[in-house]
């Protein structure tokens, strides 16, 4: 699933990953949670440590 997922989103610019992850929210569907995992994960192993750790300060504090 990871594999397509990125395959499937490979290419897109920025509106249209923004349009396809707003969509995929507002559905409120679980399954859309894996898909934005995918995301997720993917960014965050692509941060340098100090940004990791500011990316994390901003996340905690939504919490």
């Amino acid at each position: 699933m990871r594999e397509a997922l990125l395959t499937n989103l490979k290419g897109f610019s920025p509106l249209q990953l923004q349009q396809t992850i707003d969509e995929g929210i507002a559905s409120q569907e679980e399954t859309i949670l894996v898909g934005l995992g995918v995301l997720f994960e993917e960014y965050y192993n692509s941060l340098d440590s100090s940004t990791k750790q500011q990316f994390l300060e901003k996340l905690s504090s939504l919490l």
